[in-house]
C-alpha cells in the first residue's frame, strides 16, 4: 500500500506562493523562533492548509471489499454529510476550488444524478443507522442551482439520511443571483443555515477579485434573507487581500456586525500558484496581498473587534452572535466524525477510512448512472488515526485536554510532546491552564502549523 498525504481538495502546500516547506531534519524542525514577537515571526509561513496525516492508499481492486464491512456496521459517534456542487458562475481570482463553469441546463442533470447517488447506499447500516448531525451543501456555488433543484436535493437529503432532530443543514453560496425564489426553495427543503461568501464588503476589492455584487447589493440581499427569520445567516470574511488596508479590514467587520447577522467567519487569504490571483500579482496587474506580519496584525485586530462586539468564539476562525449559529459541520468534519459524501470530488470518511469521489463531472455521472458509488480513492487510516483526529479537533478550538486525550487513547502525550511544548511555551505560542494546553493569540494565528507539527512529531515518536 502507498502512503498518501492528502490536503482535502486544495492545491498542495508546495504550490502556495512564497511559502517554503519545513526542513525535514532534526528536532529543530518542530520548534518556533525564540527572541522575536511570536505573532508575526514564530515561523516563516504556514506549512499546511488543513492539518492531517493522510493514510495508506487502498488498491483499486480492494476498495469495494474494504468498504463492505464499514457499510455493514451502524455508525457510532458524530456524523456529518457533505454534498459537493461543482459549478460556479464566475471564477473568483483567489479561489482554489473552481472546477466547472455553470450552465442553467446543467442544474437539473446534476440534481438528478446527485439524488441517485444519495440512494446508492440506502439500506446499508453505514449510511442508515445512527443520526446525521450536520449537512453541508458546498462547492463550488450551490446557490447557482435552480430553485426547484435546490428544493429537490434538500428534500431528498431529508428523506434518505437519518437526520438528527437538531441537524444543522447549511447551504453555502454567494448573494448574487440568490433571489427570493431560491431562498424560499431552500427553506422549503429544510435549510436552517446559510454560509455566504461575502469575503469583503468593499466594492473596489470585490471587483478586483472578480466578485459580482457591490456593497449595497450585498447588504440588501443579506437583509432580505434575514427578513424570513428562518435560519442562521453567516458570512465569510477574508483578510490579506491586495489593496486591503487595516482600516478596510476593520470596516468589513464593522459592516458585518452592523447587520446583526448570526455569525461571521474570519479567514486568512491563501494565494496559490496558477490561480488567477497569483498570475495577476506575478504580472503586476495587482499588488501583492498582505505579508505574514500584516496578516498576523489583521488576525489580532479581527479577534479584538469580534470580542469587543460580544461575539462568542466557536473555533479559531468562527464567531457566533446568536444561539442560532453553532458551526457544527466545520467543527465535526475536522475531528473524529464520520462524513457521508456525495457529488463529484466530494471527500468522505467512514470510521477513519477517507474516500474521495470521482472528481471528473462526466465520469462521476457515468458511475452513478451505472449504480456504482463513484469512489476514486480510498485511504486506510494510520494506527491511532482517531487520536490524530482528536488532536486536530481540539487545536481547532484553541486548546488540548491533555488528561482526557491520555485517558482515552492510553498514550502519555505530555511526555511525548514535552520538548516541543516546552519550546513553544518559551516562544510564546502556548501556555498551561492546569493540565490543559491553551494557544496564546500568537498560537491561534499559527494554529495550523502547531497542529501539523504535533501530529508529525507524535507519528514519528510512535513509529520509533
Amino acid at each position: 500500500m502507498t502512503e498518501i498525504r492528502l490536503e482535502k481538495s486544495l492545491p498542495s502546500e508546495q504550490e502556495r506562493v512564497g511559502q517554503p516547506s519545513v526542513p525535514a531534519e532534526g528536532l529543530e524542525r518542530y520548534f518556533a523562533r525564540e527572541g522575536v514577537d511570536p505573532l508575526p515571526y514564530a515561523f516563516e509561513g504556514k506549512i499546511a492548509v488543513h492539518p492531517g496525516l493522510g493514510g495508506a492508499g487502498v488498491e483499486k481492486q480492494d476498495v469495494e471489499a474494504t468498504l463492505e464491512p464499514l457499510l455493514a456496521e451502524p455508525r457510532t459517534g458524530k456524523t456529518v454529510a457533505y454534498i459537493h456542487v461543482p459549478f460556479c458562475e464566475t471564477h473568483c481570482l483567489y479561489c482554489g476550488f473552481y472546477n466547472k463553469a455553470y450552465r442553467e441546463d446543467e442544474s437539473r442533470i446534476y440534481a438528478d444524478a446527485l439524488i441517485q447517488e444519495l440512494r446508492l447506499w440506502r439500506g446499508r447500516p453505514g449510511q442508515d443507522a445512527g443520526p446525521v448531525h450536520a449537512v453541508y451543501m458546498g462547492g463550488g456555488t450551490p446557490t447557482a442551482l435552480q430553485a426547484d433543484d435546490l428544493r429537490r436535493i434538500l428534500k431528498e437529503v431529508r428523506a434518505v439520511l437519518p437526520l438528527a432532530n437538531d441537524c444543522e443543514i447549511t447551504v453555502e453560496g454567494r448573494l448574487s443571483n440568490f433571489g427570493p425564489d431560491k431562498m424560499e426553495a431552500c427553506f422549503e427543503g429544510g435549510a436552517n443555515r446559510f454560509s455566504l461568501g461575502v469575503q469583503s464588503f468593499d466594492t473596489e476589492i470585490r471587483q478586483a477579485m472578480g466578485r459580482v455584487s457591490d456593497r449595497d447589493t450585498l447588504i440588501r440581499q443579506l437583509q432580505l434573507l434575514q427578513s424570513y427569520d428562518q435560519a442562521a445567516v453567516i458570512v465569510d470574511l477574508i483578510y490579506g487581500f491586495p489593496m486591503q488596508t487595516m482600516d478596510r479590514w476593520l470596516a468589513d467587520i464593522a459592516t458585518a456586525q452592523s447587520l446583526k447577522l448570526d455569525g461571521a467567519d474570519c479567514y486568512q487569504l491563501n494565494v496559490y500558484r496558477n490561480t488567477p490571483l497569483a498570475k495577476a500579482i506575478e504580472s503586476g496587474r495587482l499588488p501583492a496581498g498582505a505579508d505574514v506580519p500584516m496578516q498576523s496584525a489583521m488576525f489580532a485586530a479581527g479577534v479584538k473587534a469580534m470580542q469587543k462586539g460580544f461575539y462568542r468564539r466557536l473555533s479559531i476562525s468562527h464567531w457566533a452572535r446568536t444561539s442560532r449559529e453553532r458551526n457544527l459541520y466545520n467543527l465535526y468534519v475536522k475531528g473524529r466524525a464520520h462524513c457521508l459524501a456525495f457529488g463529484p470530488g466530494a471527500g468522505g470518511n467512514l470510521d477513519g477510512f477517507f474516500y474521495l469521489n470521482q472528481s471528473d463531472y462526466r465520469a462521476w455521472q457515468e458511475e452513478v448512472r451505472a449504480g456504482r458509488k463513484p469512489i476514486a480513492m480510498l485511504l486506510r487510516p494510520f494506527p491511532q488515526g482517531k487520536l490524530f483526529k482528536a488532536i486536530a479537533e481540539g487545536m481547532e478550538q484553541g486548546w488540548l485536554d491533555m488528561p482526557g486525550l491520555e485517558a482515552a487513547y492510553g498514550i502519555p502525550l505530555g511526555e511525548v510532546w514535552k520538548p516541543v511544548l516546552e519550546q513553544w511555551e518559551r516562544a510564546g505560542l502556548v501556555e498551561r491552564d492546569g493540565a490543559f494546553i491553551v494557544l496564546t493569540l500568537a498560537g491561534q494565528f499559527w494554529q495550523v502549523n502547531l497542529s501539523q507539527l504535533l501530529l508529525d512529531y507524535l507519528k514519528r515518536s510512535l513509529e520509533a
